[in-house]
């Protein structure tokens, strides 16, 4: 047991001066089951068990789920810059950094805040192409959008995209009304992966509504511009 504290504690410090230690998780370059240490990584968003984080340059393959357990992120926020070292595990094919099953030796620390990154603008159609490197990433998909079914169950429902791209939704965040019909400009939020699907879970500000009468392709970008002045 000592032996793993050691390694942890080395990874924490060996992090602080290595980059791409998420991107060696969702590239398949780390071993299922290590210890992993980012340092200096960026929150980009907290759920009710664990926290979404990201590491430079914030694009594809740059974010992962870190979980924490119940009451666990009390006090952490978007922004945050934390040290994490648990355990990597893909959990029903979801990449993590599991702080609780690392037991003691599990930790995040904050180290300092920043402003949160950008979200990376993707297609609807280049991501449903291929999903997995935007797995626990902060995106927002660019398309405009009508929603085609309110209520997949557990929360989920589907909107289509302008170029007929299907995409699936979770409301973890979003309070919005969703209603069948609906139109949006475009969506961001973090994408991930559960129950043998992945889907964007927007959020609470994350949806640009529109009237769907009005060419939604034409404003996707200026809506995009005022959500991040």
């Amino acid at each position: 047991m000592k032996k793993i504290a050691l390694v942890c504690f080395i990874a924490l410090i060996a992090a602080g001066a290595q980059a791409g230690v998420i991107e060696d998780i969702q590239t398949g370059l780390a071993e299922v089951g290590t210890l992993q240490a980012p340092c200096d990584v960026v929150i980009t968003a907290v759920g009710p068990n664990g926290i979404w984080v990201a590491e430079a340059p914030y694009g594809a393959n740059n974010g992962i789920w870190v979980y924490m357990g119940s009451d666990a992120t009390e006090g952490l926020m978007a922004g945050d810059l934390v040290c994490i070292c648990g355990e990597y595990k893909e959990y029903y094919d979801l990449s993590e950094i599991d702080i609780v099953s690392a037991g003691i030796y599990g930790s995040v620390v904050k180290t300092g805040t920043m402003a949160v990154p950008m979200p990376s603008y993707v297609t609807a159609a280049d991501l449903m192409a291929d999903p997995e490197p935007w797995e626990s990433c902060v995106i927002t998909i660019v398309d405009g959008m009508e929603v085609t079914n309110e209520d997949l169950g557990f929360g989920e429902w589907e909107a289509t995209a302008l170029d007929g791209t299907p995409i699936r939704f979770d409301d973890v965040f979003y309070e919005g009304e969703i209603l069948l019909g609906q139109c949006f400009n475009n969506a961001t939020g973090v994408y991930t992966y559960s129950f043998s699907n992945f889907k964007l879970l927007p959020f609470a500000d994350g949806m640009a509504l529109t009237d769907c009468m009005v060419d939604t392709e034409d404003k996707s970008l200026s809506s995009l511009k005022a959500l991040y002045r």
